[in-house]
């Protein structure tokens, strides 16, 4: 099992690189629809996702809240790649 610090890490890192400007200080913190978080964005984290974890994040997961930051969507796909352990 993947742990949520983990992950949170990994996404982190691929938003810094592949999402945000290099100068757009993003942490696991910052709320990402403020800071340009767009539905590209989205798609864009959604495939990483996928790639990643071998996890399609559901339409009904994907919330204000689950997006509110990085933290947060790390504790979504978390507990949804946890849900499928036997």
């Amino acid at each position: 099992m993947v742990e949520p610090a983990q992950i949170e890490t990994d996404l982190l890192a691929f938003v810094q690189r592949e999402v945000f400007a290099a100068d757009a200080g993003v942490t696991a913190d910052t709320e990402l629809v403020p800071a340009g978080f767009d539905s590209m964005s989205l798609v864009r984290v959604l495939v990483f996702v996928e790639q990643t974890y071998g996890l399609w994040i559901p339409a009904s997961e994907i919330t204000g809240d689950s997006l509110r930051n990085l933290r947060a969507l790390a504790g979504t796909v978390a507990r949804l790649l946890q849900a499928r352990q036997p």
